[in-house]
């Protein structure tokens, strides 16, 4: 069995407050009966101070997951008919302390499933703590954190009064499982004379985008829901298949100090990598409450899985270590790193904690043993690792000499040969000679980035850019050169090659792509003979047309009816079709083509460019939500199934052709109509000179996909939004998808305007 080692750390770590050499906020190490798994619907309780936005977080999140949400003020007046100010007026302090504790029980234990509650002040009671103590142990109770000085600038406090109000929000640790740092959206301030006075105002509803945005994630983790989303996707989806489990993906390091010093410029950081690992090299003062904004500032910011890792050299005691690596569970960070030299009882109780976070036991060797790779005690690490049920098994050394990059590769060979099931097995060299390994390596390479200003010589300047590990491998052959195409009629005006091509430079690829006008499908089988082919976006009048020569497709581009990417299938040595998994894994290499694999990433955009724009009061329910679609191809299809996943039950089709608008409508009608009560979930609009149909709600979703062009024989379409579709009180968006929109203005100033450029930037390669 390896013990620890204490010697063996990463280099760089300095303390930058030596008076800080513990964290700051008071807490212990999760008991080793904490655990965070939960029942998926098991309801989820919100704690903290006044002003840190639990109610509207509540909101978000209650509508995000379909909830009923429940705030103890309403409650309280719901059990006792009278207000809780009222309350404490009639019958005193004492009884109102003790109604109150009544009141969160009884709020708690009758609405254990499928809610979100919003705890008020009365979460302050050492009753009511015990309560939510004992609660957290099979619900997800999150403690909402936010700036001291926005809630003393919200709430008009003074200092002390701020000081007393964030030194009782302290007591919400002990009492939850999960700590949620609600960052400032600046979206609530697109209009300051109104947003604090009118909560009614269709300009205060446009703002708190990114919190929905960010709040939605962070539940979809908690919950699980999340990974049940990525399971639904196209094995060529870069969300479909966890990075770890994908071929050559990197991990963006980043160190503690380098955010405290503004060496990192977040604007800058896409594409940094498929992951962050935060790595806590330095003490700092407030150091828990620090770590928090940066790790909600990197999950707003980049959008990529979290990789939480404590420096071994910056360890006070174990005790410190063991703070600072269950805070990063409380986080709800995607990857915690582990360091293999702690006792298995810790590592033990932090697996027994991580609830959706992915353990990876890390060995680090500044200065290893001359066998090195060859050392018998590279194999107990790794196995041990596995028997204490690490998901993950890092190794990594100074490399000492070149022949270090051979040793480990065969050292990756000798554990691949290892019987499964065993955990995922990352080894590499570091240091200048170390790179070879780098590049080889396939999962979580640690990379830098150009916007990263290292200020001193550290582990980051022996690192190489996901950008320059891309150029190696295609230098070395790993991955080959291919080409990729647009295709249709008219495609002259296309942005695509553009678009594209400047992304593989970015992303350091050697691929190309290129404009195709086809009369026919014919071109397109041509094309496809040459090994290099890559795919192609599918362009009118071919989106529907394509789908007949298929030999599989996404449920995606089923549901919706229409194709606008193709994939090469590679043939096995027999003619026939790899598994659609190790296409995947090979989407960047070159072979003979037997067959297309067909999706449609349309709805992704359309999807992404609606859920970004809509307001938390524009959020879309099921009962209410209405929207509105302008065409009736293959992309007005994509925007319907996009609203359809965004959980819009009413939706309307206009069309010039409205036979065209009614084959759309059976369609979408045969596949979902069990969605809605009435049977229906789209209805076709025959004028635009009608007005709104008055038993629906105006739409707050409008997505326009008239074509700017001629299509074909078919002419570009003259259209304009009547106003009287345009009454929603509340606004809300309008997409126009298009290469050049006719206009950016609208009739209604309460609507957001945004436009999609097409075809969008599809995942190809």
């Amino acid at each position: 069995m390896i013990g620890p080692q204490t010697e063996n750390r990463f280099p760089g770590a300095t303390k930058l407050d030596s008076s800080h050499s513990t964290p700051s906020r008071s807490t212990t190490p999760s008991s080793p009966q904490v655990s965070r798994n939960f029942a998926r619907n098991a309801t989820i309780v919100l704690v903290g101070t006044r002003g840190s936005g639990k109610r509207s977080l509540g909101f978000i999140g209650a509508t995000h997951l379909g909830r009923r949400l429940i705030t103890e003020d309403h409650y309280f007046e719901e059990v006792t008919g009278i207000s809780r100010k009222e309350f404490l007026s009639r019958y005193g302090n004492k009884e109102f302390h003790k109604k109150n504790v009544e009141v969160i029980q009884r709020m708690l234990y009758d609405n254990t499933m499928n809610c979100i509650i919003e705890c008020g002040m009365g979460s302050l009671a050492r009753e009511a703590q015990a309560l939510l103590r004992e609660y957290s142990k099979t619900h997800p109770v999150i403690h909402i954190l936010r700036n001291p000085d926005r809630i003393r600038q919200l709430l008009k406090l003074s200092e002390t009064d701020s000081k007393r109000l964030e030194h009782a929000d302290r007591v919400h640790h002990s009492c939850s499982n999960f700590e949620y740092y609600n960052l400032h959206d600046p979206s609530s301030e697109r209009h300051p004379a109104e947003t604090s006075q009118d909560r009614a105002s269709p300009n205060y509803s446009s703002g708190l985008k990114d919190a929905k945005q960010d709040f939605s994630k962070f539940l979809d983790f908690v919950t699980g829901i999340g990974v049940e989303q990525s399971a639904f996707e196209s094995p060529f989806s870069l969300t479909a298949v966890p990075p770890e489990y994908r071929p050559y993906t990197y991990a963006l390091s980043v160190r503690l100090s380098d955010l405290v010093h503004g060496n990192v410029d977040f604007s800058q950081l896409d594409p940094g990598g498929d992951a962050f690992e935060l790595r806590i090299d330095v003490w700092v003062a407030n150091m828990l409450s620090f770590i928090d904004k940066q790790v909600a500032q990197i999950r707003r910011t980049t959008g990529v899985p979290i990789i939480f890792h404590v420096e071994e050299s910056i360890s006070v005691n174990e005790d410190s270590t063991m703070v600072l690596l269950h805070h990063g569970l409380r986080l709800g960070v995607n990857y915690l790193s582990v360091f293999l030299s702690l006792p298995d009882d810790s590592i033990r109780q932090l697996i027994q904690a991580k609830g959706g976070t992915k353990i990876i036991g890390h060995w680090f060797e500044r200065e290893p043993m001359p066998s090195g790779w060859n050392d018998s005690s590279r194999f107990e690490i790794f196995r041990r690792a596995s028997w204490l049920g690490c998901d993950i098994v890092r190794i990594v050394q100074v490399a000492s000499s070149k022949k270090d990059n051979d040793d480990v590769r065969v050292f990756l060979d000798a554990i691949s040969a290892v019987p499964e099931p065993h955990p995922i097995l990352i080894a590499y060299n570091l240091g200048t000679l170390g790179t070879t390994s780098l590049v080889s390596n396939k999962v979580f390479t640690p990379v830098t980035h150009y916007a990263i200003k290292c200020k001193t010589k550290a582990l980051s300047d022996s690192l190489i850019t996901s950008q320059e590990a891309m150029q190696a491998l295609f230098q070395t052959s790993v991955y080959d050169p291919l080409h990729f195409y647009i295709i249709g009629m008219t495609m002259a005006y296309s942005p695509s090659p553009m678009m594209h091509n400047a992304a593989y430079r970015v992303r350091g690829m050697h691929h190309d792509f290129q404009i195709r006008e086809a009369s026919s499908l014919d071109d397109l089988h041509h094309l496809s003979k040459d090994p290099h082919f890559g795919g192609a976006a599918i362009g009118q009048p071919f989106k529907v047309a394509i789908m007949s020569h298929l030999h599989a497709q996404s449920h995606h581009s089923r549901a919706i009816g229409a194709i606008n990417t193709i994939l090469p299938l590679r043939a096995l040595p027999d003619g026939s079709p790899q598994y659609l998994l190790n296409q995947a894994n090979l989407r960047n290499c070159a072979g003979p083509v037997c067959a297309w694999y067909g999706d449609n990433t349309d709805w992704i955009g359309i999807s992404t460019c609606l859920r970004r724009n809509l307001s938390p009061r524009n959020a879309v329910q099921p009962s209410k939500t209405t929207g509105l679609v302008i065409g009736a191809g293959g992309m007005a299809r994509a925007a319907i199934y996009a609203m359809i996943q965004l959980g819009c039950r009413k939706i309307f089709i206009f069309n010039r052709t409205v036979e065209n608008a009614e084959n759309v409508a059976h369609h979408f009608n045969t596949w979902a109509g069990a969605l809605s009560d009435t049977g229906s979930v789209v209805s076709v609009l025959r004028s635009s000179d009608e007005p709104w149909p008055a038993e629906y709600n105006s739409p707050t979703m409008m997505v326009s996909c008239v074509p700017a062009q001629r299509v074909g024989s078919q002419p570009a379409a003259d259209f304009e939004m009547p106003v009287q579709w345009l009454g929603s009180p509340s606004g809300g968006v309008v997409l126009e998808v298009r290469t050049f929109p006719l206009s950016h203005s609208l009739p209604s100033p309460n609507y957001i305007s945004t436009y999609m450029l097409l075809p969008r930037l599809s995942a190809l390669a």
